[in-house]
């Protein structure tokens, strides 16, 4: 009887989700649900659930802080034209499209999504897959596959949420998120290869394949393991997008000029570099918890990078506070829903509705193991959120894997893989996906249909010469979801069998 009630927070927030509610309704009613419970059924001293919430204050902190920082620092590389110049640079170094598309879908979306987070990897990604020729709905569907990095989304937000509530390691939480993503890359990157070329011409890309797997999969697992979770999906863009290139110069001998991008990345590197002298800072100074390391980590240093940005890409015109009030009016809606959703889970783990929860999945006993992702992948998909699903599921998932014996961090790591690949095909998300490849300009035409544009002051181009081509079709958004689905499915089945044998 307690483990049916324990459910009813979970099941108000999946049906309202299901139902088209709002993600932050849906977390107030199952939040409303929770206090209700609590009040009733699973009776807990006021001081008790005040510790737990004040515990939890540092993360909320540090949630907040890196969600504006990331919507800022997007929102200011897109208005100083730092975001396109870097992709359309980076797009054009391969002419091997293969290269091409793996360079865009395993390089630049997983370094975007890895430090802005919510959707801005497929924001960069489908407008150059559109411009390597792709039709809309294969950009589509290719862009939506390269959000493989979200565990490390935004620097890690929704990871941390997991640790925290699950009760594991945050540090062991990311090498074992890393061991599980070697299955997602592989699989949604040969997806994305076939999706956009065709079978035959994606088997003829194995070779570039491999080389892009590898170099996203031991980065980001070598920088989980040796320097910290953050910039774990940063680097590994970067490092893929490194080794394709230099596979591209080796092969295709390509000396293709081009605006320099040096000053376009110049927030990112310094963003990366200060995360990294921070931690060997605190590591120096033998601190590891407090509010030192919120400062020191990715809540300081992207509101940081952010503010500099404008200075670091030498734009010459006022964006800051323009963007600033644009990011702001997003931020606060997804960080109150985050919050909400985070002051959910806590009040489920302390409660002991998690523990309910818990005793009656681990009846099922070692098979459980191989539902984990699948349960991971509902909340992903319906919340559209690694972090809201983590906060729903991630304490729960704890718990079951300790009554059953199970390394708690390795079925937090599977919830948090799955959720986080799963909130790729979040209906907001494909709904995106198709408005960009419908609206991206298409590969250069013999007829271009506009005139040149002038360049932004400042730049070393004197015009830009753009050229829209109409999209082929609408684009189906019931196919590319079922397409990313599918491919999803097939990640689910390895994850889940993993689980087991890790087990």
């Amino acid at each position: 009887m307690n483990a049916a009630l324990a459910t009813l927070p979970v099941l108000v927030t999946l049906a309202l989700l299901a139902l088209g509610v709002r993600a932050l309704y849906a977390a107030l009613s199952a939040l409303t649900t929770a206090l209700v419970l609590t009040a009733t059924a699973f009776r807990t001293p006021l001081g008790e659930l005040g510790d737990a919430h004040l515990r939890m204050l540092p993360t909320v902190v540090e949630l907040a802080a890196i969600l504006f920082g990331g919507i800022l620092l997007s929102e200011l590389m897109t208005r100083t034209g730092a975001q396109a110049r870097m992709g359309e640079r980076l797009a054009g170094a391969c002419s091997s499209p293969g290269r091409a598309v793996l360079l865009v879908t395993l390089g630049v979306t997983p370094f975007a999504e890895s430090l802005t987070g919510f959707g801005i990897g497929v924001i960069v990604a489908i407008p150059l897959l559109r411009r390597l020729g792709l039709p809309p709905a294969r950009a589509a569907v290719a862009g939506l596959l390269g959000l493989v990095t979200v565990p490390w989304g935004s620097l890690a937000p929704g990871s941390l949420v997991a640790a925290e509530l699950g009760d594991v390691d945050f540090q062991r939480l990311g090498v074992d998120s890393a061991l599980l993503s070697a299955p997602v890359f592989l699989i949604c990157g040969a997806a994305a290869l076939t999706v956009a070329l065709g079978a035959r011409r994606a088997l003829a890309s194995a070779g570039d394949l491999a080389v892009a797997v590898i170099a996203l999969w031991a980065t980001v697992w070598a920088v989980d393991t040796y320097v910290g979770v953050p910039p774990a999906g940063v680097l590994g863009g970067l490092v893929t997008m490194a080794a394709l290139l230099l596979v591209s110069r080796l092969r295709e001998r390509n000396t293709s000029g081009g605006e320099p991008v040096g000053r376009a990345l110049s927030p990112y590197g310094f963003l990366v570099a200060g995360l990294l002298l921070s931690r060997a800072a605190l590591e120096a100074a033998g601190i590891s918890e407090g509010w030192w390391t919120v400062v020191a980590g990715p809540a300081g240093w992207l509101p940081l990078t952010a503010v500099l940005a404008p200075r670091l890409v030498g734009t010459r015109e006022p964006v800051l506070g323009g963007a600033a009030r644009a990011a702001f009016g997003r931020w606060w809606q997804v960080t109150l829903t985050t919050v909400v959703f985070l002051a959910l889970g806590t009040l489920l783990t302390v409660t002991g509705m998690s523990r309910e929860i818990a005793g009656a999945c681990a009846s099922l006993g070692s098979s459980y193991l191989f539902l984990a992702p699948w349960i991971g992948a509902v909340g992903g998909f319906l919340a559209g959120s690694n972090t809201g699903a983590n906060a729903m599921f991630a304490a729960g998932q704890a718990e079951t894997a300790r009554a059953l014996g199970h390394s708690a961090a390795h079925l937090v790591a599977v919830q948090n893989v799955s959720a986080a690949l799963a909130s790729g095909a979040a209906a907001a998300r494909v709904a995106l996906a198709a408005q960009l490849a419908e609206s991206a300009p298409g590969p250069a035409s013999v007829r271009p249909r506009a005139a040149a544009v002038p360049a932004a002051a400042g730049s070393s181009v004197a015009a830009a010469t753009v050229v829209e081509t109409a999209a082929d079709t609408p684009v189906d958004t019931r196919w590319v979801l079922r397409t990313v689905l599918g491919v999803h499915a097939l990640v689910f089945l390895t994850t889940g069998v993993i689980g087991v044998l890790w087990g």
